[in-house]
């Protein structure tokens, strides 16, 4: 019953064939790109849609575009990461529970483990 649900409300709205729906989607919410004019100006910023992610080599080169952003901007915090594929699962994860409202996390781990 939930996969027939889930055929019927997925496929039309996001535009899902039928054969994809059912597999382990991953989404996020940092997809699209702010609008630049030609002179390199911002015009407006990079809406955050939650939204089905195409492929997991798309949305890793997302991750590492970002990560390349924030280390130029911030010299002095370089994150020198990895992002491999259960990094970026649990990435995807984290952002949406501290983006909704009053989201939180609680990491558990031994010390050192990457917390």
């Amino acid at each position: 019953m939930l996969d027939q649900v889930t055929k019927e409300k997925f496929c039309e709205a996001c535009d899902i064939p039928e054969d994809e729906v059912l597999l382990d989607l991953t989404f996020a919410d940092f997809q699209r790109d702010a609008e630049i004019d030609e002179y390199g100006s911002v015009i407006s910023e990079a809406p955050f849609v939650y939204e089905a992610c195409p492929s997991i080599d798309k949305i890793k080169k997302r991750v590492n575009v970002r990560l390349n952003e924030y280390n130029e901007k911030y010299p002095a915090k370089h994150m020198p990461l990895v992002i491999f594929d259960d990094a970026l699962f649990h990435l995807l994860r984290l952002t949406r529970t501290v983006n909704a409202p009053a989201g939180n996390a609680l990491l558990v781990g031994v010390g050192g483990s990457g917390k």
